[in-house]
């Protein structure tokens, strides 16, 4: 017998569908790259303001650069969930001074840099952008025209300002839906999508919004900037750099800026249109990314000789994309193609284990370490068992950053009272210790004076009443409290739902997806396999879901249960106490699990003694499943 071939690898297959995808939001990018070139020209030529094959249609290619600019940006940053950090200061300590937050802003000064010099070129004669200006009459000295320095800064605050929007709003992010289990009603048939044509157009009136405005926020701060801090500066090296072209008039100042009126409905409406580019940009490939991993309504791995194992390859990954996207190709097999799910039961002469084997075991391993997560969040001493069952030994695992030193095994010794924790006790204890003082044996005759004993009770009442009032006024109107409540403090927070997500969906990015679509897919592979797996070789792995769903839930339940809300978690305090647990993605999260092990118990109810399960697991299974709607159908 032949030998069998090894599998291409997934990319083979993920690498052309993204392409494609970018070819796709590439041509809604250039038509409207297009239209601004139109835009641009002075309409003196009715033929050659439009005709593809001309000054036109070369426009538009040139314009189409800054918005490729952005694209290669997103190529090299999207990520799949969005950031999970604690805080929102957390967050700006992580992403703030980073390499992939200098060049996004590069990017975007760049691609503004090019657009500005695209629209002086094509307007320098009509709106008075040349390089230099000769005055009101033709004997005047030549000039240096501040015209064009003035656009071009406000183009670069344009360019920081959609730099910080999309450093701030997470534009990398690409949300991939977390599909759940099947239910009863559930059938093989393709479910309905929105094209993305048509998700794109309904964006079209929020980013033409955004686009305006930015743009007058930038107008605002941009003038401010340029009239009261950098006009000069900017100036110094602007005249030293046109000097070495042409002979200029000296001048150490600015000659100014009129017409004006006309200057800033240049900004305004060509800024508005750049920004609108970038929009769209952000937006197409957003939304043609996410789309679903298939080609021709198939998965995207069925044109490989060997499907699964192609696809094996992808749920292997060691990027995190790559594995998301495979994941997520898997809960669609296992949902909607029956003949493709057949395949993954009657493979079973693979080298290292048959193909339902190797998926249950990379989707238990999702599930897994939702429960490791979970148990360090519950447990800091927690160790997860290795293969052999032993507890590893690895260093101290944390989930808030270190804020002081390690407790050392030292012996410590006190040599007074110990630290107070209120004012109130810190002003007994100083009382007490003056007592002390003067109760010694070297101040009899200090102690015998009544004027220090009744000075010294007055003291100490002074104090006491002292310290209550400055407690009471602190509580009150206490600065930290203040900023907490205030728009500056939010970055200080402490978020419930925050921390939450951070422990459930994992970090640094949400894994919501990934671990949804794992427990689908295991979920229909086990609720099928009574029908579909001829061999019923997938028996055997069902106990060990059970297991992990159980103990997930188990786990989930009790993480939920130990949260606690934050005085600074002015989010949550806001809502009734019975609501302030619910967070979405934990609750997802439970919905999928409790949705999974609802199913398997239901197919598998007459089965589970046979299938080397306990009394008292399956007993458990059901009872973690009964806290949510009731299963009427498993008994």
């Amino acid at each position: 017998m032949a030998p069998v071939p090894p599998a291409r690898p997934y990319r083979d297959f993920l690498t052309p569908a993204l392409h494609k995808r970018f070819t796709d939001a590439s041509l809604y990018t250039l038509l409207l790259c297009y239209t601004i070139s139109m835009w641009m020209d002075d309409w003196n030529h009715y033929l050659w303001a439009w005709f593809p094959i001309g000054p036109a249609g070369i426009r538009a290619l040139l314009i189409f650069i800054p918005a490729l600019v952005v694209f290669i940006l997103r190529v090299a940053q999207w990520h799949v969930g969005q950031r999970n950090t604690d805080r929102p200061l957390d967050t700006f300590r992580k992403y703030a001074i980073r390499k992939n937050t200098v060049l996004t802003l590069t990017g975007y000064a760049i691609s503004a840099w090019f657009y500005s010099e695209i629209y002086i070129w094509t307007r320098a004669g009509k709106s008075r952008l040349s390089l230099t200006d000769r005055g009101g009459r033709q004997h005047d000295w030549i000039r240096l025209n501040e015209r064009p320095l003035y656009l071009r800064f406000m183009f670069f605050i344009l360019a920081m300002v959609q730099g910080v929007c999309h450093l701030w709003f997470d534009y990398d992010t690409i949300d991939l839906p977390a599909m759940k289990p099947r239910n009863d009603k559930s059938t093989d048939a393709e479910r309905p999508s929105k094209r993305p044509s048509r998700v794109l157009m309904q964006k079209l009136k929020p980013m033409g919004l955004m686009a305006v405005f930015l743009v007058l926020f930038t107008f605002v701060a941009g003038n401010i900037l340029y009239f009261l801090g950098f006009r000069n500066i900017l100036w110094e090296y602007y005249y030293s750099f046109a000097a070495m072209m042409v002979s200029l008039r000296r001048s150490s100042t600015p000659f100014g800026l009129p017409p004006f009126a006309p200057l800033v409905g240049m900004f305004v409406t060509q800024g508005a249109l750049l920004v609108f580019l970038w929009q769209l940009v952000n937006t197409a490939f957003g939304i043609y990314i996410a789309q679903a991993p298939l080609k021709k309504g198939r998965p995207i791995t069925s044109d490989s000789k060997d499907p699964n194992g192609s696809l094996l390859s992808g749920l292997k990954a060691k990027k995190e994309t790559v594995k998301a996207i495979a994941l997520w190709e898997l809960a669609l097999i296992t949902d909607r193609f029956p003949e493709r799910r057949r395949t993954i039961y009657s493979e079973l002469d693979r080298k290292t284990a048959s193909t339902s084997k190797q998926i249950t075991d990379i989707c238990l391993a999702e599930v897994r370490l939702l429960i490791t997560r979970i148990s360090i969040a519950l447990d800091p001493q927690f160790r997860p068992a290795d293969e052999n069952g032993q507890k590893q030994e690895v260093g101290p695992l944390t989930l808030v950053p270190k804020i002081a030193r390690p407790i050392q095994n030292t012996p410590v010794t006190l040599d007074g009272p110990g630290p107070a924790r209120t004012r109130s006790e810190e002003a007994g204890q100083l009382v007490s210790g003056i007592a002390k003082d003067l109760s010694s044996p070297t101040n009899n005759n200090l102690r015998k004076s009544p004027y220090v004993r009744n000075g010294l009770e007055k003291t100490q009442l002074a104090i006491k009443e002292n310290t209550q009032k400055a407690e009471a006024s602190f509580e009150a109107t206490g600065i930290w409290p203040a900023l907490i409540n205030s728009w500056a403090g939010r970055p200080f927070r402490q978020s419930l739902r925050r921390s939450a997500s951070l422990i459930v969906t994992g970090a640094p990015y949400s894994h919501l997806s990934p671990l949804c679509n794992a427990i689908t897919a295991i979920t229909n592979l086990a609720v099928l396999s009574l029908k579909e797996d001829d061999w019923g070789r997938f028996s055997k792995q069902v106990p060990d879901i059970i297991r992990s769903f159980t103990l997930a839930l188990q786990k989930l339940e009790e993480y939920v249960d130990s949260l606690t809300v934050h005085w600074t978690d002015l989010e949550m305090l806001s809502k009734p106490e019975e609501e302030r647990k619910k967070i979405a993605e934990v609750e997802q999260v439970r919905e999928c699990l409790r949705e999974g092990l609802r199913g398997i118990l239901g197919v598998f109810a007459e089965y589970l003694r046979s299938i080397d399960l306990g009394i008292v697991e399956i007993q458990e299974a059901k009872k973690v499943v009964a806290r949510g709607p009731e299963m009427a159908h498993v008994r």
